[in-house]
């Protein structure tokens, strides 16, 4: 199984809270808080367990949102990703954050804008967990 908890992280820490893409992430996750559990990733295996599953493995794989990694399989998976990155920022975010959190559509196309440099910035080296 797979569960995707975007919280967007930093594999250097350049990442902060002044970045946009961590300022989509918070809102994302403060957005659908109450709504949908975005850590059940974390769960799934103590889920499996309870249910009586055996033999469950569970570690967290880092995707990269661009092809930031010094690794040639995850810099090829990165770069692969980096157009689905654009289109998901904004799929994503558009009803939870005009609605949920009352931005204005100007507000949202600002942050978005930011989000897409920043996930496009290999200094940045940023990853959503898998």
């Amino acid at each position: 199984m797979v569960e995707v908890y975007f919280n967007v992280q930093s594999d250097n820490g350049a990442l902060t809270e002044s970045n946009c893409l961590r300022k989509w992430s918070t809102s994302y996750i403060a957005a659908l808080e109450g709504v949908k559990d975005l850590r059940s990733g974390m769960k799934l295996a103590g889920l499996m367990a309870s249910a009586g599953l055996v033999d469950i493995e569970s570690k967290m794989i880092p995707l990269p949102l661009s092809g930031w990694s010094t690794d040639p399989r995850m810099k090829a998976i990165g770069e692969a990703n980096r157009k689905n990155v654009h289109l998901l920022l904004e799929s994503l975010g558009l009803y939870p954050f005009m609605h949920g959190l009352d931005m204005s559509e100007v507000e949202f196309q600002e942050l978005l804008t930011g989000a897409r440099q920043e996930a496009d910035d290999p200094s940045l080296k940023a990853y959503i967990p898998l």
